[in-house]
């Protein structure tokens, strides 16, 4: 983060930045922080009166009373209506298939089922008027009647539903038996014969389960993924990706990628093509505010593109195993069971149907680690507990207890890898029975990742801020002054504000609170709060957060942060006592055994999951009863969605590219990418053109795969004057022959005043704004420069960005160039210490340093006004 000196917004001056403190469109009108998406969960108004029976067809749909020209629809209607049995696709007028289809894909990602309801009966009525009451008399009156229609629900038919026991979480195969047949641990090993069913008073109805489990085979999410265009093709990427040595910036880096062999080959597993190799996630949320929990099982493809990993389409729900309350250790053995059954099947190969071989072929899949929190990922490891002598499922130190208490001692930065003693046999080693210990490839030990987002963010980070309340560091005039502070940073985009979250007592912080005041606001705020002492040791634990944190890391960064932790541990034994020490701590020691098995952390933590759990708290339920299928249906439709426009609806509208391509989007696609001849494109050229100054940088190298323009089209217009003087310099430094289009006597190359301008652009998925877009958060930026031999940053803000084309040789070549003015630097430097930078509130006149190809950006900085 650069600290601008004197930097205000009320100057007018033209050489004086441009600022402003208000919100833009990443966060609500209360300053809250939408996600990625631009979306906010919504918060469930429970309103029991509106709820009936979630086992019938239509799933949950409240009754609403809709008066439009003296009819009243009732919702609960639909289930009288006559819904047809061919397709709508096959009799429906064109515009009615798009309307309707756009309502079912808007209701999906967009809106609740309620309103959709409300607009199916009101254009339900229009269509009336217009296209006559036998078509209307078709149109189901509910969403859910709507999603059945028009045969969305082929997404979910392959949905196995199971009873669970509501006392030992054991499952069965619908029908199954009345009781459970579970032989109880806590009954000495006689059966649970808990009730499975409700009584009915039909004797020919045995009653629905108390408890249901809907497990969504992982054969057939995997035939749904094969049926893509692109998906085989994606998932060999990585093999033909540039490498360079002791760089890490995706999975295919890490030691354990090659390190399961296939027993028939001899070769690396994952060198078969169609062999895949997957994230397991279980994460447990709260749905309701009664404290209600359950949890989600998730599978992630790591063989897809890193920009492809985590795209919810991509993701995979095997789950929601229902509450109301975690199972322990062993009891979510049965909820694991099935999925173990699917992945030993698919370890060996299942033959299938795939986009590139419809007569089938082969495809197989392996676990290749399991990411969770830190409670959950010992759960479903069959490790012992964080408050046992064995707390650390990483390694085989044993913790003692501290004389005369109950409470373990974490100090020290003793860690012994030699994990071969950790079997299931040897109860004294911390493990226990896990269903996951039936796949004999699977290294529990190495493979059960330590999150880095709980591990650092939720968990330490967390924990230091009570320890300085707790030793009187920082008081609650602090937090008032802090939080003043922090309210003035401008922040890129994807940075959340902490609205008052400090002077609160970081009360009500996310993961991505916690990560933003780590990184961004803590370095800044906590000068002159904290003694010297203990703000030196903070920036330790910053420091290496801010080098974990990273896209790509190398072994020389591993060894940093690996030494700013173990100081960083140590120096809190000797500030607080060593009871301060957690066994959240003891693992930051070890990761850096797990970044050089698995690469940065920046490609397994959990903070996609988190978000899809947001996703299914969106769906309405009645809060009763069966609403973790609810969870499923919807989640299973949202991930689907573009599967059914591309396999249902596309071939409805040949002819149409802009409706397929609204459909598209509003299902979910991302804007189409800039094309190039990605045989050209290298990443980790890519990469040194902004690290490394000497390189000498054009405009017209290529750039990512995923690189998104703000806009379809800029806006086209012409330089003149100073701009388009910088502009011509600049190529004149690169092209031989470069002429103006003003001189009287032409050269090899004219280089003419047309260019493209864009507000924004994207790189790797990061949104790079401008003094010109609605907010300026991420306008701010820095690049590297040779300056008298060495190398400087300079920190900057962009104008704008442009393209132009430069005819060479007879070859078009488009540019891609920032306009940047530069900031005047500052003499002296207070916090040098924290890792900020000072600069004035002064713009540099402009030169040709001004005209930056986009490639050089190295950095988004954080700004903020400070001092005198």
């Amino acid at each position: 983060m650069d600290i601008d000196n004197n930097y205000y917004d009320d100057v007018n001056d033209n050489n004086v930045a441009n600022y402003d403190y208000g919100y833009d469109e990443d966060y609500n009108d209360e300053g809250e922080y939408a996600d990625v998406d631009g979306l906010l969960p919504e918060q469930f108004d429970p309103r029991e009166d509106e709820e009936h029976n979630v086992d019938s067809d239509e799933e949950i749909r409240p009754a609403i009373d809709i008066e439009f020209d003296g009819t009243i629809v009732d919702d609960n209607e639909a289930h009288e209506i006559n819904i047809p049995t061919s397709s709508p696709l096959d009799h429906l007028q064109h515009p009615l298939i798009y309307i309707f289809v756009f309502l079912v894909l808007f209701q999906i990602n967009h809106i609740s089922e309620r309103i959709a309801n409300t607009l199916i009966s009101f254009i339900s009525v229009l269509i009336g008027s217009f296209a006559g009451e036998e078509i209307r008399q078709c149109i189901p009156h509910s969403i859910a009647g709507m999603k059945k229609w028009f045969g969305l629900d082929y997404l979910t038919e392959d949905l196995q539903m199971y009873s669970a026991c509501p006392t030992c979480h054991a499952i069965y195969l619908l029908p199954g038996p009345q009781n459970c047949t579970n032989p109880s641990r806590r009954m000495n090993g006689t059966l649970c014969d808990t009730p499975l069913l409700k009584s009915t008073a039909s004797s020919n109805n045995r009653g629905n389960p108390y408890k249901k489990y809907a497990y969504y085979p992982l054969e057939d999410s995997l035939k749904r993924l094969f049926m893509r265009e692109n998906f085989e093709e994606k998932t060999e990427q990585w093999k033909s990706r540039s490498m360079e040595p002791g760089l890490f910036n995706d999975v295919y880096n890490g030691m354990m990628w090659y390190d399961l062999f296939d027993p028939s080959t001899g070769l690396p597993f994952v060198e078969t093509p169609r062999s895949l190799m997957l994230i397991l996630n279980i994460d447990w949320f709260t749905p309701f505010d009664s404290g209600y929990s359950c949890g989600a099982i998730y599978l992630v493809c790591n063989n897809l593109p890193h920009v492809d990993h985590f795209k919810i389409e991509n993701v995979i729900l095997i789950g929601v195993m229902p509450g109301p309350k975690e199972p322990s250790t062993y009891e979510i053995n049965s909820y694991l069971e099935p999925l173990v059954d699917s992945l030993l099947r698919l370890f060996n190969g299942i033959t299938i149907p795939t986009y590139q071989e419809s007569n089938g072929t082969l495809i197989r899949a392996a676990l290749l680690n399991i990411t969770c929190d830190i409670p959950t990922a010992r759960k479903v490891g069959g490790f012992t507990s964080h408050n046992s002598t064995r707390a650390c499922h990483k390694c085989t130190r044993e913790f003692v207890v501290f004389p005369g208490t109950s409470n373990l001692d974490y100090s020290g930065n003793i860690i012994d890898r030699e994990h071969g003693l950790r079997t299931r046999e040897k109860r004294e080693t911390g493990t226990r029975w896990s269903q996951i210990h039936r796949l004999p490839y699977f290294d529990l030990v190495c493979s059960v990742l330590i999150d880095p987002m709980h591990n650092l963010f939720l968990g330490t980070a967390d924990q230091m801020v009570r320890i300085w309340r707790e030793h009187g560091l920082l008081t609650d005039a602090d937090r008032f002054d802090i939080q003043k502070l922090a309210d003035g940073i401008v922040l890129p985009p994807g940075v959340p504000f902490l609205n008052r979250k400090i002077e609160c007592k970081f009360g009500f912080m996310t993961a991505a609170n916690w990560k933003a005041w780590c990184l961004v606001y803590s370095p800044f705020v906590l000068k002159n709060k904290l003694p010297a002492a203990h703000l030196n040791n903070w920036m330790n634990f910053a420091d290496a957060c801010r080098i974990l944190s990273k896209t790509s890391i190398t072994y020389q960064e591993i060894d940093d942060a690996d030494r700013l932790l173990k100081e960083f541990v140590g120096r809190c034994c000797s500030l607080y006592g060593p009871e301060c020490i957690t066994p959240n701590m003891h693992l930051h020691l070890h990761l850096r055994e797990t970044i050089e098995d698995f690469s940065t952390i920046y490609t397994y933590w959990l903070f996609s999951f988190e978000r899809y759990n947001g996703f299914m708290k969106d769906a309405e339920t009645n809060q009763k009863d069966s609403f973790e299928l609810t969870f499923m249906k919807r989640f299973i439709e949202k991930t689907g969605a573009l599967d059914f426009i591309r396999t249902r609806i596309s071939s409805r509208l040949v002819g149409r590219p802009q409706e397929l391509e609204v459909l598209l989007k509003i299902a979910g696609q991302s804007h189409t990418p800039y094309h190039q001849n990605q045989a050209q494109y290298n990443p980790l050229i890519f990469n040194q053109l902004s690290s490394d100054p000497t390189i000498d940088v054009i405009g017209s190298e290529p750039l990512p795969a995923d690189t998104l323009l703000s806009m379809t089209e800029g806006q086209k217009t012409r330089f003149n004057g100073q701009s388009y003087e910088l502009l011509l310099e600049h190529y004149q430094q690169h092209y031989d022959g470069v002429y103006s289009i003003l001189q009287q006597t032409p050269g090899r190359i004219c280089c003419y005043n047309e260019v493209e301008k864009f507000r924004s652009i994207e790189i790797f998925g990061q949104q790079y704004r401008s003094s010109s877009s609605k907010s300026i958060r991420g306008s701010h930026i820095q690049a590297l420069f040779l300056q008298h031999g060495d190398i400087v940053a300079w920190t900057g803000q962009v104008q704008y960005y442009f393209r132009h084309v430069l005819v060479v040789d007879r070859v078009p070549k488009q540019h891609y160039f920032a306009y940047v003015r530069w900031y005047c630097t500052e003499a002296g430097q207070r916090f040098e210490q924290e890792g900020l930078e000072e600069w004035r509130n002064r713009f540099m006149a402009d030169d040709r340093h001004s005209i930056l190809p986009v490639h050089r950006i190295s950095f988004q900085v954080t700004i903020v006004a400070y001092g005198p």
